[in-house]
Order: structure tokens, then sequence, then C-alpha cells
């Protein structure tokens, strides 16, 4: 098979999933991938795209060809007087921000984590913070598709813009991402402000902070009655009384406090938790104490991503906004009765409307509420009386995360998703590119 790879076991980035399939591909080129996908319909065997791993869902693991996308990567074209870029699918975030940057562009809004890839993002959903700029599926203005029918299709919002909406959020169930054209902005730095609050009255007023802010996220370390806060601000909005945007002497500062404080001691503490449970609580406030409060001021991308010095595993939900500090506070509750051994804080973001069939912010304004555990020792007791209160509270899964939803729960929640169902038989008649656990979601 073309651009075949010996050898290999796949594992998920948290550790919580491995398969070893049938066969690896890497192609490189769109050819490349077509090739695969008809030789595959050919003699009916599934395929699964594959990117870095970040997912904790079984999205990928398949028993038949595995179609790593990590050699798909790279620029096709850049149009800077529009402000669009186009790369190819497998290209990560980051290496899409460090082109962006050279030509004087960057994405209104980004996730915190940037080694995923571009076609993966787009796959589950993945999402940044802040009311007011759309998710990275929202950036999208075109992309092209591999199918297994063998054709390569392009569509974008004048171009069977159904298709487009569609893919924005596809499960990779559509065909495989081959290409991405992004709408861009003119690259802008952001003001970080981070400092530690009451978690109560926050949540008293969580709502309107969020809306006053261009960007707005906290995190709740368990055993702890204090949030860590992160108010990002796009720099025209400040006075130039601010650090000095990328100072060299401001950024090595900060390094060194993200590689000290906020890495090799999260690290630390996540690796003694983890040999001994019952010391979790106690080493938790420990570490909130270790997020001290900080302003800094740098390019928009290196101020979105955060470092991720301890692998995990997560559970994500999408509830409506004026839900999410009722579920957040039942959730609280849900720790302090039971004692769960959380060595990982509970995230709360924010985001717009979503236009994809089947985005989790899809028609509402959106607070989304991460849980995480290490991949080696998930509690599923937790998780599962977790999930409920989300449920409870109208939450949609995040597709990349763990979640028990199938597709009886899921479709109501929906409207759009018998027209996603259409497409994905259009595309993919013999469903050669889904799995067990593609095929449970969709009930298909």
């Amino acid at each position: 098979m073309t651009a075949q790879v010996r050898g290999g076991t796949w594992r998920s980035w948290g550790g919580n999933l491995s398969i070893e399939p049938a066969v690896t591909v890497r192609p490189t080129d769109s050819d490349q991938v077509l090739q695969v996908l008809q030789e595959a319909a050919s003699q009916g065997v599934a395929v699964r795209p594959a990117g870095p791993g970040h997912s904790c869902s079984p999205l990928v693991p398949t028993g038949g060809v595995l179609l790593d996308t990590s050699a798909l990567k790279g620029l096709v074209s850049v149009d800077e007087d529009r402000q669009r870029v186009t790369v190819f699918a497998g290209t990560t975030l980051q290496e899409l921000n460090v082109v962006l940057e050279q030509h004087g562009l960057a994405l209104a809004n980004l996730p915190d984590s940037s080694h995923m890839s571009v076609g993966g993002a787009l796959a589950t959903g993945t999402h940044g913070t802040g009311l007011g700029q759309p998710s990275l599926g929202g950036q999208v203005i075109g992309l092209s598709l591999a199918t297994p029918e063998g054709e390569l299709i392009s569509c974008s919002e004048t171009h069977r813009p159904e298709l487009l909406d569609a893919a924005r959020v596809n499960l990779g169930v559509l065909g495989v991402v081959v290409s991405v054209t992004f709408q861009c902005v003119n690259a802008f730095r952001l003001h970080c402000a981070e400092f530690r609050e009451p978690i109560g009255s926050l949540l008293d007023t969580m709502q309107e902070r969020m809306s006053a802010a261009d960007h707005f996220e906290f995190s709740w370390m368990p055993g702890t009655t204090v949030a860590h806060t992160r108010i990002l601000s796009r720099l025209h909005r400040l006075p130039d009384t601010y650090t000095r945007p990328a100072s060299p002497i401001s950024r090595a500062l900060r390094r060194a406090d993200d590689a000290v404080l906020r890495t090799s001691l999260t690290a630390g503490l996540g690796r003694v938790g983890n040999l001994i449970p019952r010391a979790v609580g106690r080493l938790n406030r420990i570490e909130s104490l270790a997020e001290s409060s900080r302003r800094y001021t740098d390019v928009s991308y290196r101020v979105f991503t955060v470092a991720r010095p301890v692998r995990y595993v997560a559970a994500e939900y999408a509830l409506p906004l004026e839900a999410t500090a009722s579920a957040v506070r039942e959730l609280r509750t849900l720790v302090d009765a039971h004692v769960y051994d959380l060595a990982f804080p509970m995230t709360v973001r924010c985001s717009p409307p979503d236009q994809g069939h089947l985005s989790p912010a899809g028609g509402r304004y959106t607070g989304w509420i991460n849980l995480r555990q290490y991949g080696r020792r998930p509690s599923q007791t937790f998780l599962t009386a977790a999930e409920q209160i989300l449920v409870d509270h109208g939450g949609r899964p995040h597709w990349g995360t763990l979640h028990t939803r199938t597709a009886a729960d899921l479709a109501p929640q929906y409207p759009r998703w018998d027209e996603f169902l259409a497409l994905r038989a259009e595309l993919d008649p013999q469903g050669l590119l889904l799995n067990d656990h593609t095929r449970a979601l969709l009930g298909v």
C-alpha cells in the first residue's frame, strides 16, 4: 500500500489508548491519500485518519488502515491582502502559528494546546475561550476532502457551503481532510492577567465577567476555595504603560516562571500524587499556592497556548452559558462530598455559537467545563457521576474527550444531525471511514 510505514503501535497522547492497526500509512500529498483510500475500498478495509493523538476518546482506533497525517503538512498558499492562509491538514497548530507570524497574520482565537494537528482539531470541534471570537472551526472558510469514492472535493462559503458547515466538526467520517483555508486577522498581541480570587464570588458574576473580557477562563483546584483566573485582552484596549510587548527580559522571566513553578513543580507533584493518591488533596493546595498572580504581554499565540508538563485524559462538556455556574457548584459539591482524588484543576472557558452541524457549541453561547485526570488511573466512578451533572445541565460532550453518550442521546441535541448523516452516507456509502466508536456515536 502507498506510503506504508513498517511497525507500529499507535498510542494516544494521554496514554489511555493503544492499537496495532493492520497497516499504517503516511501519505505526503493528496494523490497518495486518494490512492490509500481507493486501495482500502477495493479490499473492503476500514481507514481512520490520525494526527498526534491528542484526543482521549476512541475516535482513531481501527484494526484496518491507520492513515497517519504527520507528513501531510506545510503551507499550501497565502494571500496576505485578503488575510487567508491554506495549509495541509497534518500541520500542527504550532507550525501554523509560526507560518502566520512570518506573514504578519494570526488566528483570532486558539485552543490552549498547540501540538494538535489542524485536521484533528477540526474533527473534534476544538475551541479556545472568549464570547466575541470564533472557535477554530468558525475561522475556516474552505477545505478539501479526499473521499473513499476517489474524489478530492473542495468546499467553501460559496461552493458547497452545506458541506463546509458539516466538515467544520467532522469526526473524520466525511473524508480525509487534506487542506484547510483559514480567514486570519492581522498579527496582534495579547495582555494576560492571571490572579487568584475566591471561587464563590467568581461564580456569582461569571457570566458578566465572561461578557466583559476579550478572552476569559478560570481553573479551580479541588481541595481549595480559590480560582486561578486568566483574562486575555487585545492590546489595542490597553494603555502604553503595560509591559513592553515581547520584551526579552519579561519573556525570560516568564519562561523561568513557567519552567520552575508551572511546569517542573506541576509535573513533580503530579508524579507524587500518582504514587500516593491519598496525598492529592494536600498536593493540590501546594500547587494552587504556586500559581501566583502575574501580568505579561506577547504575540497572541504565545499567550493563548500553555505548556502541558503532565499528560492526562479529560472529560469536557459544552453547556448553555447560563447553566455553567450552577454545574460548577454541583461538581464542587460532588468532589468535596466524596473526596475524589482529582490531581488536576477543573477548567472553565466560554465560546460564542458555532456554525458546524455537530459543534457542541452550535446555536448557543457556551460554557465549557473540562475535568482532567491522569491517564493511568482515571476514576470512572467520578467521571460517571460528573457526567450525569453535566448532562442534567444540558451539556454536549467534546468529541475528543471521555464520555458515554451514543446516538440516542446525541441526536436530539443537534438540529442538523440528519443533514450530517446524509452527507456522510453520500461521501462514504460503504462506511469505510467508520470504526466502532463513530458507529455508536452516529447510530450507523
